[in-house]
């Protein structure tokens, strides 16, 4: 077993030190700008409407939806604590009109702080694109973000496989 120099314990100790009493936080680290994460990261709620889900993909999650169900796909989003953001945005492939993002739900730990509902977003959003969500006004986040994505499947005799890249959100 490795023996650490005193130095470099004293300096993590200090590091420590500062981070309990508040002085130093990954909040003033992250605090003004774009934060994202990885699309593999999502969680998918009803494993059992999947057909194949391949989830850990090096470029994102990929799965298939059953035909005529629904599926919730959840996401936390590094957050600096009492920062406020309003634009989230997410990189995402459906593989036919059949399947689609029909809602977006933000929680705030616990708190739902906004729904946009009623969505038919189906298509390719992955080159360079990024699909924008507006919550209207800035939210302070003082637990800690996540989006929460609803897909739905029809029942025609399409592709229903979604792929998403990346979600992420601004700080400011």
């Amino acid at each position: 077993m490795k023996r650490l120099p005193l130095k470099t314990l004293v300096i993590g100790l200090v590091v420590m030190s500062f981070a309990f009493l508040g002085m130093v936080t990954p909040s003033a680290a992250l605090a003004g700008g774009i934060v994202s994460v990885h699309g593999h990261h999502g969680n998918i709620e009803y494993q059992d409407r999947v057909i194949s889900s391949r989830q850990f993909l090096g470029w994102g999650l990929d799965f298939t939806q059953a035909s005529g169900n629904y599926n919730w796909i959840h996401y936390s989003i590094p957050t600096p604590l009492f920062t406020n953001t309003r634009y989230l945005a997410i990189q995402f492939l459906t593989g036919s009109v059949d399947v689609e993002i029909t809602k977006f739900h933000v929680y705030d730990g616990a708190h739902k702080i906004f729904s946009l509902e009623g969505l038919d977003l189906a298509g390719n959003t992955h080159q360079e694109n990024w699909f924008i969500i507006d919550m209207g006004s800035d939210k302070l986040i003082t637990r800690a973000l996540g989006l929460s994505i609803e897909i739905g499947a029809g029942v025609e005799m399409m592709s229903h496989q979604v792929a998403i890249y990346a979600v992420g959100a601004e700080w400011h």
